[in-house]
């Protein structure tokens, strides 16, 4: 009898903890609406709708994925933003700082939760109040971008030792690559670096300003996370290529589109950590009671084959550090 009570008493809480992670409502099918800018980030939605299997949401049973592709139209963005609230979707899922702040103002005045991951530094661009409470209808999973960039700018110069002039490309009109920029000079006086400015404020200014860039005149260059410099990194990292540059990103995607190295966050497992997020709240969490998380893990891509053929030699110390390499 004795034997028979402890194991309820033992069995009770472990029903109850299952209970409680299947508190969603069980005939209901969520409707997500995923807002994408361009396919650059469409691993983290592949990582979101991983994490969100992992977790027992079934697609076309359970959930139905509502994914909108901007493919680098903003207005494009704004309104599918604007639908999925006139669609009352249970929940939006995006993958950039553009599309969060997008359906920030979207849903502003609605109850419709907004998950991100990534989304650069939530707090410095103002999309929530602070790490431990957003404030309003928005959490996620923050890239670090600002804390990682003097990292970054350190792993440019293990790769190239004797870089001294470093080019630093990006969009003067992104409010995000706008601080990145200056977290990026105060990292440089550091490791005592100059820096030279590629602005574009569109695809064919920043080509002819990474262009404009004379023989000699640097040693490397460095991109700025943002959507714009992301999406020119097959025509930038080309040009680099032609001119025996190392060219440094901070995603794995963009290093297999030509790249020399990626040093950051992996997208595609950023995208799995915010499906947890997601299941909070459609558990019946509130946004704001959820706390802004950071990546798990870091990642260095290491592009052989670019290093190879812009003739430089990687030290064998880097390559042993190195999460990928490929070839």
């Amino acid at each position: 009898m004795m034997r028979r009570l402890l194991a309820g008493m033992l069995l009770l809480p472990l029903a109850t903890l299952c209970l409680g992670l299947r508190n969603r409502d069980a005939d209901h099918i969520y409707q997500v609406g995923v807002l994408i800018t361009d396919d650059t980030y469409l691993a983290p939605v592949e990582g979101f709708k991983e994490g969100m299997k992992e977790l027992r949401y079934e697609e076309g049973r359970d959930i139905v994925y509502h994914v909108r592709n901007a493919k680098l139209d903003r207005e494009a963005l704004r309104h599918f933003a604007e639908d999925f609230v006139r669609q009352r979707v249970d929940l939006i899922f995006t993958a950039t700082y553009i599309g969060a702040s997008l359906a920030k103002e979207a849903t502003a005045g609605s109850n419709i939760p907004v998950v991100f991951g990534p989304a650069g530094d939530p707090v410095e661009t103002g999309l929530v109040k602070s790490i431990a409470d957003s404030g309003n209808n928005l959490t996620g999973v923050s890239t670090l971008s600002l804390e990682l960039t003097a990292k970054r700018l350190e792993m440019l110069t293990r790769l190239v030792p004797k870089a001294r002039r470093v080019a630093i490309v990006f969009n003067p009109e992104d409010r995000f690559s706008q601080e990145v920029v200056k977290q990026t000079y105060r990292a440089a006086q550091k490791l005592g670096l100059v820096l030279i400015e590629c602005r574009g404020r569109d695809a064919e200014e920043m080509r002819k300003s990474v262009e404009g860039l004379g023989p000699g005149q640097v040693d490397a260059i460095f991109a700025i996370p943002d959507v714009l410099v992301n999406n020119q990194v097959s025509t930038l990292s080309a040009i680099a290529r032609e001119r025996k540059l190392p060219y440094v990103v901070h995603i794995r995607s963009l290093a297999e589109r030509g790249a020399l190295a990626s040093y950051g966050i992996n997208t595609y497992q950023i995208g799995r950590q915010a499906a947890r997020l997601a299941d909070k709240i459609l558990n019946g969490t509130r946004p704001a009671e959820i706390p802004i998380e950071t990546p798990r893990k870091l990642e260095l891509v290491i592009n052989l084959r670019i290093a190879k053929e812009i003739g430089l030699v990687i030290p064998n110390h880097l390559l042993r550090e190195a999460d990928v390499i490929l070839r």
